[in-house]
């Protein structure tokens, strides 16, 4: 790629902690706007365009109204940039934005089928009876199988909007029955951290691509921070030890620049006040940047 040569970004911010246990993350997105190291990507070719930030607003009923007018929210302007054939990044907050982020995407593609890559140290797979906590940051890919409560299951397009066998979840090391149930019953692939460090990262990424686009127009990509070891991105929330290396993921992650089949990718769970020497914050833009330059 010639240096005059700009890739677009598109990004959408869900900068709203309500889906999670406390108030942190809610301040990602909005951090990463004012981020001078984030504004750095421009001189590296990546144009980036501040599409809509939806946060939570005090006339919201309940955690659930406030998670279901946002995830609406970003549904429709996710559609927009996918039927526009715009490559979007989608940035949180807690990752229930996941719900809005991939139904947004089913909006636009309908009855095409769609491949999800899913990286993260937990299954965020739980419905709300099978939640310990009721968090519903912990439920986003049980919604997006077609699973939970039913006004979030139903955004954009009703039911489920991706099929079980084109999903791959990778770097999982913390989860709770229930949610493993579910998934195992629907024989979604998991790759826990054990399998990551004996085959390597790139090699299980390649294996994921390939069950996200069989039979698929396309796919999309989701990234909670968490998945990463915290001592490489002490800035989230949940963290759990023995994660993803962060240089190994920033290497692993350009084999998607070249990937026309990606249709999007998503950044979650970014807790600034956790951050330390802005390790994470620098994180976030070398992914940013292997995503979408492959450098």
């Amino acid at each position: 790629m010639s240096m005059n040569t700009q890739k677009d970004v598109h990004l959408v911010s869900y900068a709203s902690s309500v889906g999670g246990p406390g108030p942190g993350c809610g301040e990602g997105p909005l951090f990463l706007q004012q981020s001078t190291i984030f504004a750095d990507l421009a001189k590296t070719g990546i144009g980036l365009h501040w599409q809509l930030t939806t946060t939570p607003i005090p006339a919201d009923p309940s955690k659930l109204g406030s998670v279901l007018r946002q995830c609406t929210e970003l549904a429709d302007e996710i559609s927009e940039l996918v039927r526009d054939k715009k490559f979007f990044i989608s940035l949180g907050g807690d990752h229930s934005c996941a719900i809005g982020t991939w139904s947004g995407v089913k909006q636009a593609m309908q009855q095409q089928a769609l491949g999800f890559i899913w990286i993260d140290a937990h299954m965020d797979s739980h419905t709300p009876q099978t939640s310990p906590s009721g968090n519903i940051h912990g439920m986003p890919l049980a919604c997006l199988l077609g699973f939970g409560e039913p006004s979030l299951t139903n955004i954009g397009t009703s039911g489920a909007k991706f099929k079980p066998e084109n999903i791959c979840l990778i770097g999982i090391r913390s989860f709770e029955e229930g949610e493993a149930t579910l998934l195992k019953q629907l024989n979604v692939r998991i790759i826990g951290m054990d399998e990551v460090h004996h085959r390597g990262l790139a090699d299980v990424l390649t294996e994921a691509i390939k069950i996200a686009t069989t039979g698929t127009v396309g796919y999309g990509l989701s990234i909670d921070i968490d998945s990463i070891d915290p001592a490489d991105a002490p800035g989230t929330d949940v963290a759990e030890v023995d994660g993803l290396s962060g240089e190994e993921l920033c290497q692993a992650a350009q084999i998607f620049a070249k990937d026309t089949r990606l249709i999007g990718a998503e950044i979650a769970e970014f807790d600034p006040s956790r951050d330390q020497d802005q390790k994470t914050e620098k994180l976030i833009a070398r992914l940013v940047s292997a995503i979408t330059l492959g450098k």
